[in-house]
Parts: C-alpha cells; structure tokens; sequence
C-alpha cells in the first residue's frame, strides 16, 4: 500500500508576554498620574496669592511658576505615554481575537488528521486510497496555510511590543519630555474643552463630535477632565470609563496620603471609604469576562461628591454599546450612589438573562439622582422612615437626567440597535416613570414596586411598552391613587386594570405585617426575576390581571392590608411585640397618612 504523507502537527504558540488586560491596566494607571500632574500644574500656574508680602511673595510666586514649567514636560511626556498604552491595548485586544480564531483552526486541524490517520490504519490492501490521498494533500495545504499565518501572527505581536516600548523610550528622559511639550502639534486642551462643554447635555451631537477626534485628543480630553467627560451623556461607554477610573485612581491617591499623614477628615474619610468599595468593586471584575473574553465592568458614571455628599454612580456588567439587551436598573429609597447596594441585583439579573442564551448582554446600576433616603425597610419600627418619600421633585429631576443617560446609550450603540430595558424599583419606579414622560429612547418600562406614576395610563406615559410588578402584599406599591383609594402622592398606581400597562406574575409575599416591607424588596428572585428576564431579553412574561374594584383584579387596598396582615400575624409575634407593635403600626400609620397631605 502507498503511503500516504501527514502533515505535522502544528506546534503551539509563543507565549505571550503582554496582554490587552495588562496594558489596559498600565493605561489606566498612566491615565491617573497623568490627572494628577495636571492639577498639580493647574494649581502651580493658578493665582498668585500667598499668605506672604513683598520679596518672599514674588519669590513664591516666581518658584511655582518654575515648578510649572517643569511640570509641563512631565505632562507632556505623560500624555505621549498614555496615548502608546492605549494604542497598544487595541492591537493586542485584536491580536488575542486573532490568536484564538487561529487555535481553533490548530485544534480542528489536528482532530481532521487524526481521523484521517485512523481511517489508514484500519485501510486494507485493496483499499482504493485515492480519496484519503487528496484529502491528505489539502491537509497539508491547511497546515502551511496554517504555520505561515501563526508565524505572521507572532511577527506582528512582536511588533506591537516593540513600537510600545519605542514610544516609550520617546518621552522617558526629562529633555525628551520638555521637547515634547515644545512640539509644533502639541494638542491643546483649551479649545477641546470647550467644544466638550458645549455639546453636553446634547447625547447625539456629542457622539457625533467625539467620532471626529483622534486617539490623541480624545486621550487629551479623558486626562483634562475626567469629571466631565466621564459623567457625559454621548460618550462611549469604553472612553466613560477610563475617565472614570482614572478619577478614582487620583481621588484615592490623594485620599491615601492624606490618611498616612493623619490628616483625613471624617468627611474625608467617608468619602475614602465609598471610593475603596467602588475601587474593590472594579478589582473584583478585573479578569475577562469567562463568556466573551472581553472588559466585564465598567464604570459610566461617578459622582462622589453630588448629592448632599451621598454620591452618584453608574456601573455596566457588559458593554452596552454593544450588547444585543440591556438592562437598566434604576433603585429607590435608601439608596445612595456610594454605597452600590443595588449592584448585587443586575449582577442576578446579567447572569439569568445570558443563560437565556438570546443574545449578548449588559446590566446598568444607575443610581445618578438624590433618591430619598432612609434607615431600614427590614423592621417595621423603621417604617416611619418612608414618610421622607413625601414628594415628586427628586423623582422628576431624577428622570429627566436618565432620559439624558438613555439618550446616550442609544448615541453610543454600535451595530444592530439595542433592545434596552428600563427598570425601577420603589421610589426609583417612579423616577424611570417619569423619564418616561420625558421621551427616555427605552424600547419598555419594567416598573417593580411602584408607589406612583405621574400619569393616569401607560399611553400618555410613553409609546414604550409598560410592565409592572406588584405584590399583592407590597405596602409600597398600594400608595398610587387607584380604583379603591390610594394616598397618590407620588401619583397614580400602575398595576391598576385601567392604567393599561402589562402587569406580570410575581409572588404575592407574606402577609404577616412584619414581613410587608420585605414583600417590597422581594422582587428580584423567584418568578418575578423570571419574568423580568424575559421582558429584558425580548420574551413573554407570565401575566396577571391588573387590580380593579371588583372581579378577578380585586385586591386589598392599605388600609386592608395593614389591618389584616395585623391581625393575621398574632399569636407568638404579637406576645413578643407587646406594646412596641401598636407604636410601630402607629409610626407607619403617621408616615403614609404625611405622605397624604401636600407638601412644598
């Protein structure tokens, strides 16, 4: 029998040295000094006042404008570096897709030439080898095919490493940073700033612009005000984020030293504090994400110091400027940015809408608006706390800014446009409720928990699609004025029949009166969680009938409920409770019936 020639088997690659996630790293830490130095010379070459008079003033102001200077190459230098890192991040980014679509091509290779070496073996000699012959020779096409593009590969890897560390080399002596900072095409940021700054608060033009710039200036514009740029309605998510962290990076060097010389106050230290959790928060999804190989969080928006110092902040599992779904959550009362205690719930939400399998995925925690704030919704003594939730105005502020952000995402969306969710809970129900009566570009409204919606019906509401949860046994979502009563302080409940949104299928909860506020903060498990995925992910949800005064939708209204879950607790509770019940029942009594009355 002839004999039939194999290729080889291809060997398997150079190890690489550096990859996109480490120089995405180097980046943002370059991105973070780069900041710092640039407030550090924003000071140096800022008034000239001291505490001092005649010659040692002029002999202050003459040595911090010399400091400035030489600043200003170090500056330089810097940007240049940051610029190298970024670019480099993107080569190796494509060189790592490039790199596994060529090991698949290695492995299905080599399992196509064991087959067809075992179908040698077990040829007899009057085996007409004619056709494993022609299959052999393509084999060995595939696998020069093959070794000549690995080979490529590597030449083009061991490229990007070395135009890296030549840019480098460019800016890393100090005359080669101050011949940087005298360059003929140095940026300056003066002018880019101000065309940012005219087009905030515009999402489509603001997009438009920023796919106009190069590398270098939009490098320009995240190291000159990542305040500004990272919190911008318009800008993609990718450049929000490296604004963002390079914030962070500068807020917690300067934090830290302040703490290592004792010198922090307790406002400084609360603010530490909320920034250490995002910063862990960030290092904890560090790694690719195991499904898509790519960056898992990102932070979109980071406001520490706005709302009477609660802070504001959004953070995305998922890229959504390309993502197929996404979801955006929107907490209620007792939230604050710093805190990110909502960031558990999108977390459940990515990981039960990617096993639906329909398409790629991000999961937003927007909490950028001055929620109302209080202790607890896990003991009823605490229950006086939700008559702070008195009023409109946050929720109506709070909408038109996540209008704004929605606006974004869909100015930033690349390829096929985003399916995209818009779901609040609580106080936060209303507040996408009213983003909604401000045109908020969501394709459907998923509203959990609501205590009102500023319109009597889902059509004059928004031309989205409108679902709601609503416990049976959930306090909160009895306040909105409906067809039994209601306090409609916060406007009109939208689980009724005749609001005509799509109310689906959640557990009803406890009906013991200590359990009601939990009822509340059930939503995001169980059937409920179900349904939310579905309507996230383009699916059907279970629906239930809407409440109305009579019929199938009958329901208990407040002060039903509120008796009957009292009287239905009983017996060991109310032994142990004694006398602290009737005040706790008392206390959210007084609380509803304040939200009732008008208010400033």
């Amino acid at each position: 029998m002839a004999a039939i020639v194999l290729p080889a088997e291809v060997g398997p690659f150079r190890r690489m040295q550096s990859t996109s996630q480490g120089a995405a790293q180097l980046a943002g830490d370059l991105r973070a000094v780069t900041t710092d130095v640039k407030e550090v010379q924003a000071w140096a070459q800022g008034s000239s006042s001291t505490d001092w008079a005649g010659e040692a003033q002029q002999s202050a102001v003459s040595a911090r404008a010399r400091f400035a200077v030489r600043l200003d190459g170090g500056e330089a230098a810097l940007d240049g570096a940051v610029v190298a890192a970024d670019r480099f991040e993107d080569r190796l980014r494509r060189l790592e897709n490039e790199r596994i679509a060529l090991e698949r091509e290695r492995t299905d290779l080599g399992e196509d030439i064991e087959t067809v070496r075992s179908a040698i073996a077990h040829a007899g000699e009057s085996t007409d080898l004619t056709g494993l012959e022609r299959i052999a020779a393509r084999l060995r096409h595939r696998a020069g095919t093959l070794v000549a593009d690995i080979s490529a590969w590597e030449t083009r890897y061991q490229a990007a490493e070395d135009d890296f560390v030549t840019a480098l080399q460019a800016v890393d002596t100090v005359g080669e940073g101050r011949a940087a900072a005298r360059a003929p095409g140095r940026l300056d940021p003066t002018d880019l700033l101000h065309q940012l700054s005219q087009r905030v608060g515009d999402p489509a033009a603001l997009a438009a612009w920023w796919r106009t710039l190069t590398r270098a200036q939009r490098e320009c514009l995240v190291t000159e005000a990542p305040h500004l740029l990272g919190n911008a309605d318009g800008i993609p998510v990718t450049a929000r984020d490296q604004a963002n962290r390079a914030y962070l990076g500068g807020r917690l060097d300067y934090l830290g030293r302040r703490e290592r010389d004792g010198q922090l106050t307790d406002a400084e230290r609360a603010e530490l504090e909320k920034d250490r959790r995002l910063a862990d928060l960030v290092d904890r999804y560090s790694a690719p994400d195991p499904d898509t190989g790519g960056q898992q969080l990102f932070v979109i928006g980071f406001r520490p110091d706005d709302y009477s110092g609660d802070g504001g902040v959004v953070v995305s599992l998922g890229n959504p400027d390309t993502a197929d779904h996404v979801a955006t959550y929107v907490p209620g009362t007792t939230s604050e940015g710093g805190d990110l205690s909502g960031f558990d719930r999108i977390d459940t939400l990515h990981d039960t809408m990617v096993d639906e399998g329909r398409g790629s995925v991000a999961t937003i925690l927007w909490d950028d608006y001055d929620a109302p704030s209080a202790d607890s919704f896990t003991d009823v003594h605490e229950l006086a706390d939700i008559g702070g939730v008195v009023s409109t105005d946050d929720a109506r502020v709070g909408g038109e800014r996540l209008a704004d952000f929605v606006d974004g995402l869909r100015a930033t969306d690349r390829g096929a446009p985003e399916d995209l969710t818009l779901i609040g809970h609580s106080y936060g129900a209303t507040t996408a409720a009213y983003a909604a009566q401000d045109g908020a570009a969501a394709d459907q409204y998923v509203l959990l928990g609501s205590p009102g919606a500023p319109a009597p019906t889902a059509g004059q509401l928004t031309h989205g699609d409108v679902y709601v949860g609503a416990a049976d046994y959930d306090p909160v979502s009895l306040l909105g004025l409906g067809s039994r009563g209601g306090v409609g302080a916060l406007g009109y409940d939208p689980a009724q029949e005749s609001f005509g949104a799509t109310r689906f299928d959640v557990a009803p909860g406890s009906y013991r009166v200590e359990d009601l506020l939990h009822n509340h903060t059930s939503y995001f498990g169980g059937r409920s969680l179900d349904n939310i995925t579905d309507i996230a992910t383009g699916g059907d949800p279970t629906v239930d009938a809407g409440r109305a005064a009579g019929g199938d939708g009958s329901y208990q209204n407040l002060s039903e409920l509120l008796a009957g879950s009292t009287t239905s607790s009983g017996g060991e509770w109310l032994f142990d409770r004694g006398k602290d019940l009737a005040d706790d029942i008392g206390h959210f009594g007084d609380s509803l019936l304040h939200l009732a009355r008008p208010h400033p």
